[in-house]
């Protein structure tokens, strides 16, 4: 008889661990966890994504019987403790929260393959649902925000089929509906009414992560920077945005010259240091017409920012964050490790002017030592002739315009005396090659010229509500000269122009449109389909749908808190403050009380009602659902059926509890019977043994 019941005993702890196995539970959490991995590789280290892997792999083999057993706990053991070795070592360059962020993805990978138990699925759901809201930290783009939105669903559609994992697909996604519903509300109102704080961390720079324009600028390379699509900024204007001609945005200024590249000065950023450090910046003087506008910049991993000639910082918010250079150069104290979202006012027809510094001379006089002496033995013979500097700078920009001169997106490399080779040789090149050329020879002539790069144009997307808003894309990226004049301070000076006008009037779809070399690296960019319909109008919608999303839900800051407020409520007075609080206290009450009134209207049943009805939840939970036309005898019969004796026989006899204290005479005192409070302490132990033999039914 013993023997027999210990093989009854094995039997159903077989049967236990091959429901576990094949709950539909860790196949979800796999799933979301190895596609959140796939969504942060730049992240994640390369031998944890491997463990990802082989963890997801594991179960998935398990689920299908492939394998029958999981690791050992010792195996797992000696795995972590290696684990946690190599991570120390390996992550410990990357920063605090990138290491944290892969000591939680070991933790649900190494997790994953040792529940056992439902304490131990709770910390692997907990685990996921926090590592997903860590990836909210790195990506926060409309498709990202989807991507993890999902996935935490999916984590709580685990949870469901943990608990019931009989119930069919169509019930476990009607309760997440249901949960979702309930959710939405109370999350937009916090979204809406919580402060809005900065972050209390700052975001690591991730390894080549760096995008867009370089500090370091050699002929050619923004010719390659041209062929990406990549947004660069958005900028929404106060009314009309400037026309194509006038959107020169600047974002470096470089005034290091080797002979071949350029760069930003070792002295400017010495002195650019002590200026921050004593809190001295620059004040332009501006005037006359101005132009107010919001950019938003995509992450670069730099500090420079991009604005419109002359600019300052318009909000509060932005004179905080951002210092203003003696160039004009528009400079974020934190670099932009996200989207960043910033208001300006230009006055654009202001000329940069401001007294030559010494140290202003000394940058943008200064020559390589050796190097293109054919450009020097014509600059030399020029300027003897024209000494006067408008005449030398009017006869530098017609031999660019006279001569043979080309824009092409495939230039030539010139690799020994570059400047020499540009200007009598070859006379083809991007912008960065006639802007060194210029710049280059303004030096050699006695006056001092800097390269500034940036963006030049930017297709204008919309007009709504009085405003206009343009997207600025990489391959928008120029480079120009500033020289200075004595009657004019810094002057633009652009030889593209004389080259290609189209490039400046019509942008670079337009210049590039002979030679068939815009996007020529990408040919499956929608924005090389522009011609037909269907893709253009399916780019246009995607633009529009991130920069709504950039605008009003990533760039809802404290300030656009308070103009929602006044919007609501007029002027913030103390007591229009205390009546949106009551309003606010009222809605959520008024939410709290629709959500718990059935919780409420179940506990007003007798107790034995109440009993019975938690039986049946436990049930229903496991995919045993009661038909409406089943009587109690009849869902008792099937329930010995299809589930094992351990859990028929509680519900056996709590349902025979139940017919008897409800339909039992009337004549009986229900309430002060001791048969009765008795019936109802039998109704509650079986219960109890009813809730541990299904949590046993499913876990060891």
């Amino acid at each position: 008889m013993f023997k027999s019941k210990r093989n009854k005993v094995k039997q159903s702890a077989a049967r236990d661990r091959q429901h576990q196995a094949n709950n539909p539970a860790f196949i979800i959490c796999s799933l979301v966890l190895i596609i959140f991995d796939l969504s942060l590789l730049d992240t994640v280290l390369g031998w944890i994504s491997l463990l990802v892997a082989c963890s997801v792999t594991i179960r998935i083999a398990i689920y299908f019987a492939y394998q029958k057993h999981m690791p050992t706990l010792r195996t797992l053991n000696l795995l972590a403790l290696l684990s946690i070795i190599g991570l120390i070592y390996s992550a410990w360059p990357l920063g605090f929260l990138i290491g944290m962020v892969n000591l939680l993805v070991l933790a649900c990978a190494l997790k994953l393959m040792q529940v056992r138990s439902q304490r131990d699925f709770y910390q692997l759901v907990v685990s996921l649902l926090f590592l997903l809201g860590c990836g909210f930290i790195f990506q926060q783009s409309m498709a990202f925000t989807l991507l993890y939105s999902l996935l935490s669903l999916a984590v709580i559609l685990a949870l469901g089929f943990f608990h019931a994992p009989n119930l069919k697909v169509k019930q476990q996604l009607k309760q997440l509906t249901m949960l979702c519903l309930q959710a939405l509300p109370i999350g937009l109102l916090l979204f809406l009414l919580l402060p809005q704080l900065p972050p209390l961390w700052q975001t690591p720079k991730a390894k080549s992560s760096e995008t867009g324009l370089a500090d370091k600028i050699t002929p050619g390379d923004i010719a390659r920077l041209s062929q990406s699509s990549e947004l660069a900024f958005r900028a929404t204007f106060e009314g009309n945005a400037p026309t194509q001609q006038n959107r020169y945005w600047r974002a470096i200024v470089m005034e290091d010259f080797d002979g071949r590249s350029w760069q930003i000065h070792p002295l400017r950023k010495q002195n650019r240091r002590f200026q921050q450090l004593v809190q001295q910046e620059f004040s332009p003087i501006v005037a006359g017409p101005s132009i107010d506008y919001d950019v938003i910049a995509e992450p670069t991993q730099q500090h420079w920012l991009y604005a419109l000639d002359i600019a300052v910082p318009r909000t509060v918010k932005s004179q905080s964050e951002i210092w203003q250079s003696d160039e004009f150069q528009l400079i974020s104290h934190q670099p932009l490790v996200s989207q960043y979202q910033y208001a300006l006012r230009s006055y654009v027809q202001t000329m940069p002017r401001q007294p030559l510094s010494e140290l202003d001379r000394k940058l943008n006089l200064s020559l390589p030592t050796q190097g293109n002496p054919l450009t020097q033995k014509w600059v030399s013979t020029l300027r003897q002739q024209y000494p006067h500097e408008q005449a030398f700078i009017n006869v530098l920009l017609d031999y660019f315009k006279t001569e043979n001169f080309s824009y092409t997106l495939r230039p030539k490399p010139m690799f020994v005396d570059p400047v020499d080779t540009f200007l009598f040789e070859q006379q083809a090149g991007f912008c960065s090659h006639y802007a060194s050329a210029l710049a280059y020879s303004l030096r050699l002539g006695g006056i001092p010229a800097r390269i500034v790069a940036g963006y030049q144009g930017g297709e204008l997307m919309a007009k709504a509500r009085q405003q206009q808003y343009l997207s600025v894309y990489q391959y928008d990226a120029h480079a120009w000269v500033e020289a200075w004049l004595p009657d004019s301070g810094w002057t633009r000076l652009d030889p593209t122009t004389l080259v290609a006008p189209d490039r400046i009037n019509f942008g670079l779809r337009q210049a590039m449109q002979e030679e068939g070399s815009f996007l020529a690296d990408s040919p499956f960019a929608l924005a090389r389909l522009t011609n037909i319909a269907l893709f253009n109008n399916l780019r246009l919608l995607l633009a529009d749908m991130d920069y709504n999303w950039s605008r009003w839900v990533l760039g809802f800051d404290s300030q656009k808190q308070q103009d929602l407020f006044k919007a609501i409520v007029g002027k913030l007075t103390p007591q229009r403050l205390a009546m949106l609080g009551l309003a606010i206290v009222a809605v959520i009450g008024l939410l709290l009380t629709l959500f718990f009134m059935p919780h409420w209207y179940a506990n007003r049943l007798n107790p034995v009602q109440a009993l019975y009805q938690k039986a049946l939840t436990l049930l229903g939970k496991n995919g045993q659902i009661r038909a409406h036309w089943q009587g109690p005898l009849d869902f008792s019969l099937h329930i010995q059926q299809h589930l094992p004796e351990a859990i028929s026989q509680p519900f056996k006899r709590l349902t025979e509890s139940y017919l008897q204290l409800n339909y039992q005479t009337q004549g009986q005192d229900k309430h002060k019977s001791v048969s009765h409070k008795k019936s109802i302490n039998t109704m509650r132990r079986e219960l109890r043994l009813l809730k541990n033999q299904l949590s046993k039914h499913q876990f060891l």
